[in-house]
């Protein structure tokens, strides 16, 4: 992780909207590659709307991304804090702070006027059920219970499915408290003086919901991670790795530095092949932060994995819930 914080420190990324049509067939990871026809946009532009979902596959860097917005906003003075959906699940939102947030926390909950920002990030999927997902969205509103028209909240996942209705449900966005008109602003009203002013906010409001998907790294942003990386020459870089079909690969940042350590040994990158099977590899490898609760041979991992592979595909369903408690109802895949 902290390579590719490191990595992408000068990166500016961008993001598209996706329509109604795309969240509904959000498993189908290939599509946030291939989402064209609408204009990219960056962090200001999103943090202009009041609730934000940031939908990308693992390796694409959005738990980097998210930290790296509550900093910058931290630093400038905002109540912004980071959260870990999967901790937030299980402590309360004060436990999770240290004592200088609690103290903004206790601050902007005081002034009554500013916005703070929160940032909830799904890290960890596995830690992660629908149940979960649900107990943490429920803790965040409940601590900051009546203050929901004044905060900002960002949420990433993976492209998995997702109840859109629990965030909408827990956090939703309080519709504004509108004053009675003076009697000039009546008459103006009925004059239609300010009808035009009006159409022209309507027409310049950013979305208050907005669904997007962090878009993969573009041949000028491989660039310069390549650069950042110690790559004297990305052109040839970037070469090579078309000569060796390894796009998907190089999109991603944390595949990306791999990429670069493959280039400055041995001048020269794997080929597609080799890129699938190492990626496949590193995947299978045990966790080293939490406990594994029974050991499994590489080769028993790598078959467990093909068939799952297999299956997925023939079903078309590329989820998999495993726990018992990993949704609600009969809703498991």
């Amino acid at each position: 992780m902290n390579s590719s914080v490191e990595a992408t420190s000068s990166v500016c990324r961008t993001f598209r909207d996706l329509s109604q049509e795309e969240m509904s067939d959000v498993e189908m990871t290939s599509m946030l590659g291939q989402i064209g026809g609408r204009t990219a946009v960056g962090w200001d532009a999103l943090l202009k709307s009041q609730r934000v979902l940031i939908i990308s596959e693992a390796g694409a860097g959005k738990t980097y991304e998210c930290r790296a917005q509550q900093q910058a906003l931290w630093d400038q003075g905002v109540p912004a804090f980071y959260l870990e959906l999967a901790e937030l699940a299980n402590n309360s939102l004060r436990d999770l702070l240290s004592a200088a947030e609690e103290e903004r926390l206790n601050a902007w909950l005081s002034a009554q006027s500013d916005v703070a920002s929160f940032f909830l990030d799904s890290i960890d999927e596995l830690k992660l059920t629908l149940g979960s997902f649900e107990t943490a969205l429920r803790r965040l509103s409940k601590a900051i219970s009546g203050q929901l028209s004044r905060v900002q909240i960002v949420i990433t996942t993976r492209p998995i499915a997702l109840d859109l209705q629990l965030i909408q449900r827990h956090l939703p966005v309080p519709e504004p408290v509108e004053l009675s008109e003076s009697a000039d602003a009546f008459a103006d009203l009925v004059m239609g003086r300010h009808k035009q002013h009006s159409d022209q906010v309507g027409q310049t409001a950013p979305p208050v919901w907005r669904n997007v998907a962090l878009m993969p790294l573009s041949d000028g942003q491989i660039r310069e991670m390549a650069a950042i990386q110690g790559i004297e020459n990305p052109d040839t870089l970037l070469v090579d790795i078309r000569k060796r079909n390894a796009q998907d690969f190089a999109r991603r940042p944390q595949d990306l530095i791999e990429l670069c350590a493959d280039w400055r040994e041995h001048r020269r990158i794997r080929t597609h092949r080799e890129q699938v099977a190492h990626d496949i590899q590193v995947k299978l490898k045990p966790r080293t932060d939490r406990r594994e609760p029974a050991q499994l041979s590489p080769d028993k991992a790598f078959e467990g994995a093909s068939r799952l592979a297999l299956a997925a595909l023939l079903i078309r369903k590329l989820t998999i819930r495993f726990s018992v408690d990993a949704d609600r109802g009969n809703q498991s895949k």
